[in-house]
Parts: C-alpha cells; structure tokens; sequence
C-alpha cells in the first residue's frame, strides 16, 4: 500500500512517538484512543496503527532511503543535540536499557548488533566489550572522542548522509523540536501544511507524558552551565554530572585549552573550582600537542593525522 508518510529516523530520536501522533491526529487515518508508551517510557507499544504513516531507520549506504517516490518526514539532528541524545539514547533506541552511566558497563549481544562500538573499543582500548566490562574512565573517554570532533561523531555522519540525498518531498524535522511542546506541534503543523497530513491537533495533552518520560529534562543544558560556570571562574559543585556530561566537559576543556589532556581516571573533577586550579597550574613539562584535536589553530593536526593511520 502506497503511505500518506513515510519517517525515516535515526534509532533513539523518536520517529515511533511521531508516527503515534500523524496517525492519531490525521483525518486520513482512524483515530487512536490509546498511548504508545512502554514501561521504558518509549513509545513502542504495539497499537491498532492504520498503516498509512510508515516508519523505518534509513541505512548508511545508496539509495539511503525506502519509498523514495512518497513524501517523507526526516528528523534531523543537530551538533547541539548530541549532548542531550547521548545521555540516554542506549536506555531508550530499541529499548536496549543500556545504563552507560554506571561504574561499570555490560552490552548485550543485541545492542552490539544496532550500536557498532566493538571493532571501535578493541582498536582505541584493546577492549573486547562482547566478553569484557567498560570501565567508566575508558566511557568517558571514548565520549570525549565523540565530543571533541562532532563531525566524525555517527549521528552527525549519517545525518549528513541523509540531508544530502533525502526523497524530493521531505520535510525536515529537528529532533530538538520533540524536546519543547510548542515548538513540537508548530513544526508538527508545518510538516502537515507541507505535505498534505491533513492533521487535526485539537488536544495536546499527549506530549506532556512524552516529555515526562524524557530522561534528564531537568538538567538537559546542565554541562552547557558548568562550562559557562569555568568561564566565569565560579566554584560550583559538579558531582552530579554522569559520565557523558563529564565527557562533553572534557573535550571543551581540551578544544579551548592548549596543550593538555584530561586525566583519564574514574574519579572525575568534584567542583569547578578544582578544573579551575588545574587548569591554572598544569604542568608545564607536561604541556603537548593534543592528538586527538583535529586541528590546532585551524591548521590540521599532524598528530591527530598519524592517529588516523593506525
């Protein structure tokens, strides 16, 4: 059967959610009385769906995309996002409840089949996650990676991919706009206006459990603020970052601090005031050019090249 939409996302940016919401508030398909929601908060309940809003995760090779003769809606994400996506998205893609923030991480079998982290884990750490525990300083670390060169992170690659060679009748809708109500349903009635939808959005109600089972909604921006709290040279109290904030904390320091390189231990900076004294008295001797900066005074980094080799 020929779709009134199809939603091509990347796993953990929630397509289920937004083919739950056009074939509930559609007048081209039947309503929906119940919700999408699982225990896992996710929106991957089995329901009574029409099957005329089609939903699927696009590939990373040509032609990308199924359907490609149909409208499409693809949710994009942005390098500003990843700080947020990050922190969750092995709990919730999948429902994978992959908790990287504990002290200790294990990967099942099936999350190592949709996340590509083995071959990357044996080469950056000689780690073979498939039998071994991730230690948490190495998590850190292998996020920092992520952190530090957005554009080689795999969300950013595939995204890229796809803007690029996206269907002809594609409305882009940014991941960022599910994590507001307003801007959700205003970029919900374009993407409408846009494509035909035909929807009808009378009651809102719905996105309010959606954003409640939202992990760390309220400390989405909280490294955003430790970062402004460093350039202000304010002593906050940083123990309750998790790993992937930690990690985003230490690419920023090492992007806009020349010559040096985070500690790579479990035990992580208490306040801000403790990176604000070793930033001050790192020592000299130890002051080198980062390998893993892709560039140094926009000039690209020979080092961070030969690592590239290897």
């Amino acid at each position: 059967m020929s779709h009134i939409v199809n939603i091509a996302f990347q796993g953990g940016t929630h397509g289920n959610y937004l083919r739950f919401c056009i074939d509930k508030f559609s007048t081209l398909t039947a309503n929906i009385q119940d919700t999408p929601f699982t225990e896992n908060k996710t929106s991957h309940k089995a329901l009574d769906y029409s099957g005329a809003v089609n939903r699927y995760h696009p590939t990373d090779e040509a032609p990308f995309f199924k359907h490609t003769d149909e409208p499409h809606i693809l949710i994009t994400v942005d390098k500003d996002d990843l700080i947020y996506i990050e922190r969750w998205v092995t709990m919730r893609a999948g429902d994978h409840k992959v908790d990287i923030t504990k002290e200790s991480i294990n990967l099942s079998n099936s999350f190592l089949a949709n996340f590509q982290w083995a071959g990357k884990f044996k080469k950056y750490y000689n780690l073979d996650v498939t039998k071994e525990q991730i230690p948490k300083f190495l998590m850190r670390d292998f996020y920092k990676l992520s952190f530090i060169d957005t554009d080689k992170n795999g969300f950013i690659e595939l995204d890229y991919k796809l803007r690029s060679n996206k269907p002809k009748n594609t409305f882009c809708f940014p991941v960022a706009s599910f994590w507001d109500k307003d801007k959700f349903f205003d970029t919900l009635q374009q993407a409408s206006e846009y494509l035909k939808l035909e929807l009808d959005i009378s009651d809102k109600s719905v996105h309010d459990s959606f954003i409640n089972g939202l992990s760390f909604m309220d400390t989405k921006d909280r490294a955003k603020d430790v970062i402004q709290a460093i350039r202000n040279n304010q002593d906050i109290d940083i123990t309750g970052l998790d790993v992937v904030e930690q990690a985003y904390i230490s690419a920023w320091l090492e992007q806009n601090n020349e010559f040096i390189i985070v500690p790579l231990c479990d035990q992580f900076f208490q306040t801000t005031g403790e990176i604000l004294a070793w930033l001050k008295h790192y020592p000299q001797h130890y002051k080198a050019m980062n390998p893993n900066l892709p560039k140094f005074n926009n000039i690209p980094n020979p080092f961070h090249l030969w690592n590239l080799k290897k």
